[in-house]
């Protein structure tokens, strides 16, 4: 009976712990509100002599499947040499915005560095 009873802790415990793994690992879907956008600025530098703005459009290619929401007219948008915006509906929850943020910086481009300034979100 003892035995049987510590077992049963045991595999509890081990069945938390798994959950908890889950959730800082996996991805989850986001709430989706309706109506709402997300804008994501971020910068970009390269090491070839590349024309900027078809390198943010080639590296939002490459990382447009990372999220569900669509990207809105105008489309990418210089801000400066080397900053730009994009507008998204709808808005990027949490797991998106991580998703996102991960592609535009971990060098999905050879030989560009991207940096994400920030993602705002409104309604």
């Amino acid at each position: 009976m003892k035995r049987a009873a510590v077992l049963l802790v045991l595999t509890l415990i081990a069945a938390v712990a798994v959950d908890m793994i889950g959730d800082k690992t996996q991805t989850r879907p986001d709430v989706v509100r309706p109506g709402s956008t997300s804008e994501v600025v971020f910068s970009l530098r390269t090491k070839m002599d590349r024309d900027r703005q078809m390198t943010a459009n080639a590296l939002w290619g490459a990382c447009q499947g990372t999220v569900d929401s669509r990207v809105l007219d105008p489309g990418v948008v210089r801000l400066d040499e080397s900053t730009f915006r994009i507008t998204l509906a709808p808005e990027l929850g949490h797991h998106a915005r991580t998703r996102l943020t991960g592609c535009i910086e971990d060098a999905t481009l050879d030989r560009v560095v991207a940096d994400v300034h920030r993602i705002t979100n409104s309604e």
